[in-house]
């Protein structure tokens, strides 16, 4: 007989663990304990060594379903005697050194006892098990305990600590366990004081009739609150777009299940696999030219071709959307341009102007999460819109080397999120909105303070992006000198974009050229302009920027992303026969003073591919305005993806010292539109000739590795031309875990900066390559 240590790391707290591990050692008759930690998993066993091991391949070859395991030991330790096995107190360590659970969707178990007539959870709407529930959004420190979540005040009634303690049941050391008699309860508010007194079981029926009498309401959910009303009341839609100050920004539709959501959307099968995943994120899926659910269309995604889908992932959600038995507006309930509202006190305080009513439950959340948004293109390239609840925040396997110091990369401006590589672990932050406002900017501190705590850790380097006037850039060089560090290292936004798709493809140490197209909206360039539009070469550790769209003004700084008008008037600065189409979005003052600006020497410049897409909308009299980021992108895409007739010749950007000269590119565009050619055709060469410029640039620089990262690749329609033309002739690399949007620019930026600490070395020996050779 001998005693065996076991250590196992990863993402192995809060998904049923401990209780695994317990069962499979009571069916071994083995002997010793089991406990949670801040670095794991630790067990401890007396036996023979032939059935130790036996067990350690068990527990590690075979764990629940929703743990993942990056690395476990065994080892003998000195003799021990144990009575039984048992799920010894869990211990902080100092350190942490683990992954940490994400919120998981319902699971069938817990859904067939919320249908059970005959079950004491039947439909009660918290219930939860070992296999799903939140985590992430609901844990206060770490190990991951009950006394360690915001579920510590909620004590468990004599049956639900029964559950608790049988081994063999679901219920087996669950942390989020409660019931009908323990209950976590419903509050109804119809002002910012006035409570409705109801009792608990007439809540959910209440809600639903409220729903029906056309009622917005305000539902507390697992990240944060949402603004439910009826999808198909197209009046109630438009008094929700009204309030929230949203003129046309799409909402997702909540669908009580796939067979409902099938009557109004197309579902392949990898986006059906991706609404029932653990993570439950919203799937951007094609609408069908006449949904059977009579959902108000024209009002909820205005001028685009897929709707947000969502399925109920929170019980609450469940038994709310099954029992209206109508889709439902699912979207964040935030004052417009702040982040997700989630605390009690804030939603009561902001949301009665939008809200009739708010219902608000007794589990407190203590890290907001919006919903995760993705899309699959029409050749099955996932593509991640938002990753945030169910996703976030951490990140494996990663391809960084260990690191000694603690890493705290602070994102971009705009989607932004941050990155932490601490030793062997990487996190990313859920997506944390623009951060153009305090509000958005307390979340970011709150979530990284929160994070900082949860982990023990304090950051030793930081790397913030290269714009000095960015929150996130003078957030982190406040920390800086807080914590009496070097400098944040400085890291360009473009260059930090395609750092981490070669990141994300393990392309760091890379033999090979690797050609990077990095498209997005704005970027503070090294040249002093806004980049947007740039094709880089990484080879020896290197990032060279070799080409970028012909500079066009920058006009009234962020105010030219709202107004795609102004995009097109800079593109036709120097087609001055040309402005007369434009003349007709102006007003005569704003005319003339556009005019005299444009004839300014000390203008700044973009590259812009966002900004040249926005140009060429508006050129098509597709949008004027923007009222949310993208839109006249989007509609573009929306336009171009429904074209009758696709053909394939392309609007010609030819490469002119370093610049693609879109002024031939334009002209030709132009003489279309003279011609009456349908605006769906043109939208169509529009995205078909920027493909075909990415295999031109391939050919002119000789390299078949080429990366693609930046907002502007969230087009699926773009995405799917290039692998079109390229996938058979070239490696094509998109992004796998993480959004080509600004979210992965934390990421990026910790892989710049393995890309230097790569590249030192090399330089250190090229030079005393170079001085012995001078000397011999």
């Amino acid at each position: 007989m001998h005693t065996y240590h076991i250590h196992i790391k990863g993402l192995v707290q809060g998904v049923g663990f401990r209780p695994y591990v317990c069962r499979i050692a009571e069916a071994m008759h083995l002997t010793g304990w089991v406990n949670n930690t801040t670095d794991g998993v630790h067990v401890e066993i007396t036996t023979d060594e032939s059935t130790a091991y036996l067990f350690y391949h068990q527990i590690t070859a075979h764990p629940p379903a929703n743990a993942l395991i990056t690395s476990h030991v065994i080892k003998e330790v000195s003799l021990k005697k144990y009575a039984a096995f048992t799920i010894a107190d869990s211990t902080a360590k100092h350190g942490t050194d683990l992954l940490l659970t994400p919120d998981i969707a319902v699971c069938p178990d817990c859904l067939n006892e919320i249908n059970d007539n005959a079950n004491r959870r039947h439909g009660y709407a918290f219930t939860t098990c070992l296999n799903c529930g939140p985590r992430y959004s609901i844990i206060q420190s770490l190990p991951y305990d009950r006394i360690n979540t915001t579920m510590a005040s909620l004590a468990m009634c004599n049956t639900c600590t029964e559950e608790y303690h049988n081994i063999y049941n679901r219920r087996h050391y669950s942390q989020t366990n409660s019931c009908p008699n323990c209950a976590i309860h419903l509050h109804v508010y119809i002002s910012s004081t006035q409570e409705t007194k109801i009792e608990q079981e007439k809540i959910i029926p209440g809600v639903v009739q409220s729903l029906c009498n056309g009622k917005i309401i305000a539902m507390k959910g697992i990240g944060g609150y949402l603004l439910l009303c009826d999808a198909t009341s197209e009046n109630t839609i438009l008094q929700l777009r009204e309030r929230k100050h949203r003129p046309a920004k799409p909402f997702a539709v909540l669908y009580a299940d796939i067979t409902m959501a099938s009557a109004d959307v197309q579902l392949r099968p990898s986006e059906i696999e991706a609404l029932k995943s653990k993570a439950a994120p919203i799937v951007l899926c094609k609408k069908k030219s006449h949904p059977e659910n009579n959902i108000a269309i024209r009002v909820i995604a205005p001028g685009l071709d897929k709707i947000g889908v969502v399925l109920p992932y929170a019980p609450l959600l469940y038994l709310l959307s099954h029992r209206f038995g109508k889709p439902l507006i699912a979207t964040s309930a935030n004052i417009s341009g702040s982040p997700i509202l989630y605390t009690d006190e804030q939603a009561l305080e902001n949301l009665f102007d939008i809200a009739d009513e708010v219902i608000t439950y007794d589990r407190t959340i203590v890290m907001p999460q919006d919903d995760s948004v993705l899309q699959f293109t029409e050749r099955g390239q996932k593509i991640i819109l938002r990753r945030s609840r169910g996703l976030s925040p951490n990140y494996y396997p990663h391809p960084f080397p260990i690191t000694k110091e603690t890493i705290w990369a602070t994102g971009g401006e705009l989607k932004s999120a941050f990155a932490i590589q601490h030793h062997d672990q990487l996190y990313v932050s859920q997506f944390l909105g623009d951060q153009g406002t305090v509000e958005s900017q307390e979340s970011y501190t709150l979530t990284a303070d929160h994070l900082f705590a949860l982990l023990q850790i304090q950051p030793q380097k930081i790397i913030v992006d290269a714009h000095p006037a960015y929150a996130v850039t003078l957030a982190g060089t406040a920390l800086a000198e807080k914590l009496h560090l070097q400098k944040p290292m400085v890291v360009q936004h473009h260059k930090a974009h395609f750092a981490a798709v070669l990141a994300e493809n393990n392309l760091l140490q890379t033999q090979q050229p690797v050609l990077g197209f990095v498209w997005d909206g704005t970027g503070y360039g090294e040249d002093n302009n806004i980049w947007g539009s740039e094709v880089f070469v990484y080879q020896h550790h290197q990032i060279k920027r070799v080409a970028h769209l012909k500079y066009f003004p920058q006009l009234i700084g962020d105010k030219m992303s709202k107004e795609p008008r102004l995009s097109a008037l800079s593109l036709l600065q120097h087609f001055p026969s040309k402005q007369q189409h434009l003349q007709k979005y102006f007003s005569a003052t704003e005319w003339e003073y556009y005019q005299k600006l444009l004839q300014q020497n000390n203008t700044i410049y973009t590259s812009s591919m966002g900004r040249f897409l926005d140009g060429l909308a508006c050129l098509l009299g597709i949008r004027i305005f923007n009222s949310y980021e993208g839109e006249a992108a989007m509609q573009l895409e929306a336009l171009a993806r429904n074209c009758s007739y696709k053909p394939y010749d392309a609007y010609a950007l030819p490469l002119v010292d370093g610049e693609l000269d879109w002024t031939v590119f334009l002209h030709e565009l132009m003489e279309d539109w003279q011609q009456k050619e349908d605006v769906s055709l043109i939208a169509w060469k529009i995205f078909y000739s920027l493909a075909k410029a990415i295999t031109q640039l391939s050919n002119h620089f000789f390299i078949d590795h080429l990366a693609f990262s930046g907002g502007v690749f969230q087009n699926a329609l773009l995405t799917d031309l290039v692998i079109e033309q390229l996938s058979k002739k070239r490696h094509l690399y998109f992004h796998q875990q993480l959004s080509p949007n600004d979210e992965c620019i934390g990421f990026g930026q910790i892989a710049y900066y393995h890309i230097e600490q790569q590249a030192a070395p090399q330089e250190t020996a090229v030079t005393s390559q170079k001085i012995i050779s001078s000397i011999l």
